[in-house]
C-alpha cells in the first residue's frame, strides 16, 4: 500500500509462484517482486516558496495475506501483515525537473584532498577534533534577493549573513596570517580569503542565530579555532595553528582559516551540483567526507598529522 500521493496502486510482479506445499526445513521458498508507483504531484503549497511547501513524503508499506490448509499450522485462517518497516520517499518541486528520493538516506560531500589539500585539512579538523563526525544540517540559499520571493528555508535567512559573522568582508587581507599562501602560479588574482567550518549554508554554522535553530551560535569569528595555511617550498601544505593567538582549547564550536581563494572556492565547487542531484531541502542531513585522513588521530590535544 501506499499512503496519499501516490498516483498508481501499486501492484507486483513476482518472478514465481507464489504457491508452497513444503517446509521451510526440507523446502525453502523465496519469491521476489517488483512494483512501480507513480507520485501524483502534488505538494502541500505549490505557489509556496519554502521547500517544505514544495515536497512530499510518501510512505510505502508493503502488505501480505498469508492462507494455509494445514491443520494447526500459522496462519490457519487468512491473515495479513505489514512485511518489514514502511520505507519513505520524498518528493519535490523545488528542483527542476520534479523528482523523489528515499528519505533516510543521507549523502556525504567529498572534498577533493589532492586538489585542495588546505579547505580538506580545515574541514576535517574541525569536522573530527569538534563535531566528531556529526552530520550538518543544509541551510539551503534563497531564490530571489528580497522578502518572501525568495526564501527557502523556513526562518528566510541568507546563508551569507552567517559567513559575515564568522568570516566579515575583507577579514583576510585586513586580519588573515600573512604567512597564508595564495596560489598565484594558478591563479594569478589568487589572494588569502577566511574559510569557515561549519559551513555557512548549515544549521550548524557558528553564525545561524540560535532563533533560527542555529546549533552553535557565536558572536563572531573570534570564537572560534583559528589556522592557517602555507605552501612550503618543497610544494608541501601545511595547516597551523595561528600564533599570534592562543592556542585552541577545544572547546570552541566553530573553525576559521586563512588560506587560498582559489582552494577555498575550488573545494566547494561540486556543491551546487551535489545538492541538487541530491535534492536535499531545508534541514537535510549530510556528511563530509575528507579523504586521506582515515589514519589522522584527532584525539590527542596536539593533532599532527602528515598525509601523502
Amino acid at each position: 500500500m501506499c499512503s496519499a500521493g501516490c498516483k498508481d496502486k501499486p501492484s507486483y510482479d513476482w518472478d514465481g509462484n507464489l504457491m508452497w506445499g513444503g517446509s521451510v526445513d526440507i523446502d525453502p521458498h523465496e519469491e521476489s517482486g517488483t512494483t512501480t508507483v507513480q507520485w501524483d504531484g502534488k505538494v502541500p503549497n505549490s505557489a509556496g516558496v519554502k521547500d517544505s511547501d514544495l515536497s512530499q513524503e510518501l510512505a510505502f508499506a508493503p502488505y501480505a495475506t498469508f492462507s494455509t490448509s494445514v491443520p494447526e499450522t500459522f496462519p490457519t485462517d487468512d491473515s495479513q501483515g505489514l512485511i518489514g518497516n514502511p520505507v519513505y520517499a520524498r518528493c519535490d518541486k523545488v528542483y527542476s525537473p520534479s523528482g523523489c528520493v528515499f528519505r533516510d538516506y543521507m549523502p556525504g560531500y567529498v572534498f577533493n584532498t589532492a586538489k585542495t589539500p588546505a579547505a580538506a585539512a580545515h574541514a576535517w579538523l574541525i569536522n573530527t577534533k569538534i563535531r566528531k563526525g556529526a552530520p550538518l544540517n543544509y541551510l539551503p540559499d534563497r531564490r530571489g534577493s528580497t522578502g518572501t520571493h525568495g526564501e527557502r528555508n523556513r526562518y528566510n535567512r541568507d546563508p551569507d549573513d552567517n559567513r559575515k559573522v564568522i568570516c566579515p568582508d575583507g577579514w583576510a587581507a585586513k586580519h588573515g596570517n600573512p604567512n597564508a599562501t595564495p596560489v598565484t602560479d594558478i591563479s594569478a588574482s589568487d589572494r588569502a580569503s577566511c574559510d569557515e567550518f561549519a559551513f555557512a549554508s548549515t544549521y550548524n554554522s557558528g553564525g545561524m542565530p540560535k532563533g533560527a535553530e542555529g546549533t552553535n551560535p557565536v558572536r563572531s569569528g573570534d570564537e572560534c579555532v583559528q589556522t592557517f595555511a602555507t605552501k612550503l617550498s618543497n610544494g608541501t601544505w601545511k595547516l597551523y595553528d595561528e600564533d599570534r593567538q592562543a592556542a585552541p582549547t577545544w572547546k570552541e564550536v566553530c573553525g576559521r582559516s586563512a588560506m587560498s581563494g582559489w582552494i577555498n572556492s575550488t573545494s566547494m565547487s561540486r556543491f551546487s551540483s551535489f545538492s541538487s542531484k541530491l535534492r536535499l531541502l531545508d534541514q537535510d542531513l549530510y556528511f563530509v567526507r575528507t579523504p586521506g585522513f582515515e589514519k589522522c588521530n584527532a584525539s590527542t590535544a596536539t593533532v599532527k598529522c602528515d598525509i601523502r
